[in-house]
């Protein structure tokens, strides 16, 4: 019995292994066209996550999750001042409760924006196609088997405002998820999350 779960384990790391690197080649393939055009601008961003999983303006679990998020952007003038990005990025969100006990979502997306941009200082709105990748509990830091998976497949909604000073950007986003994570007698989660970061642009 031991040996039929080792290998159901091992064979599901491969699966997700595989699908992690088909969405970066994507990613990676999407930045790269988008950046292109000429007077394009890439680079790269990471920071400081913080998430929870909510119903209704309630959180599932009253411990916000700390993590983090990395990943690359490239952005394109439209007109004079508005800019369209588009890029991928991993990054974490979750819910806890008391001292060891959470649910942990990764997720690889491929978001797209428009960005306002006046001076130094700018806002942006966007929408991303989040997909999980990974996905684990923990009892008092124990791994434990989920009573209902997360749904792979999430498109959040974000907004934020930054100021960039030569090529170094710092901004904040907060990201509100759109489709409910879990199925009856579940319905109605979705994730929230707050992003603390910086950005270098090229």
């Amino acid at each position: 019995m031991e040996q039929k779960k080792q290998k159901k384990n091992r064979k599901l790391k491969i699966y997700i292994m595989k699908k992690i690197k088909l969405l970066l080649i994507l990613s990676v393939a999407l930045t790269i066209s988008t950046s292109s055009f000429a007077g394009g601008k890439y680079g790269i961003r990471a920071g400081y996550q913080l998430s929870n999983i909510y119903n209704s303006g309630l959180s599932m679990n009253p411990r916000n999750i700390d993590a983090f998020y990395v990943g690359m952007f490239a952005e394109q003038r439209i007109v004079p001042m508005l800019w369209f990005g588009s890029g991928s990025e991993y990054s974490q969100l979750g819910s806890g409760y008391g001292t060891g006990n959470k649910t942990l979502m990764h997720y690889i997306s491929i978001p797209t924006y428009l960005k306002l941009k006046v001076g130094p200082v700018f806002a942006i709105a966007g929408a991303s196609a989040s997909f999980k990748v990974y996905e684990k509990h923990y009892f008092e830091d124990s791994p434990q088997d989920p009573f209902q998976d997360a749904g792979w497949f999430d498109i959040p909604v974000y907004a934020g405002i930054g100021v960039q000073i030569a090529v170094l950007r710092i901004e904040a986003r907060y990201s509100w998820g759109t489709i409910d994570l879990y199925k009856e007698p579940m319905t109605g989660y979705k994730t929230q999350g707050l992003q603390l970061g910086l950005g270098i642009a090229f």
